[in-house]
């Protein structure tokens, strides 16, 4: 995932969370809006209660990658994707899926 594709300032991230429509998943609560800049932009947010800062960066980059593998970028959304507690870091095959499901809809 490049960069300019992140959301990392937290008034965006409020913005998007305020305003954007909700879609829930067995690891992840996401939430998206219409963007004027003319590329998609994904946030992630992983709670303390998910665990130790390595397991919460380890998250983090196996979204990041899962986002860069299934991008099919139609419209231009910010997405923020929230981590559940329920998330498995041993079942990527699950967690590539509910992505694209996230993406695609």
């Amino acid at each position: 995932m490049i960069v300019k594709n992140r959301i990392k300032k937290y008034s965006e991230f409020q913005k998007v969370i305020g305003e954007g429509e909700v879609k829930k998943t067995s690891f992840f609560v996401s939430y998206t809006i219409q963007n004027n800049l003319g590329y998609s932009r994904y946030g992630i947010s992983v709670p303390k209660k998910t665990g130790n800062a390595v397991l919460r960066n380890r998250i983090k980059r196996q979204i990041r990658s899962a986002i860069g593998q299934s991008t099919k970028f139609e419209k231009p959304v910010d997405t923020v994707l929230i981590v559940r507690k329920s998330y498995d870091t041993e079942n990527f095959k699950e967690i590539l899926s509910e992505i694209q499901f996230i993406i695609e809809k």
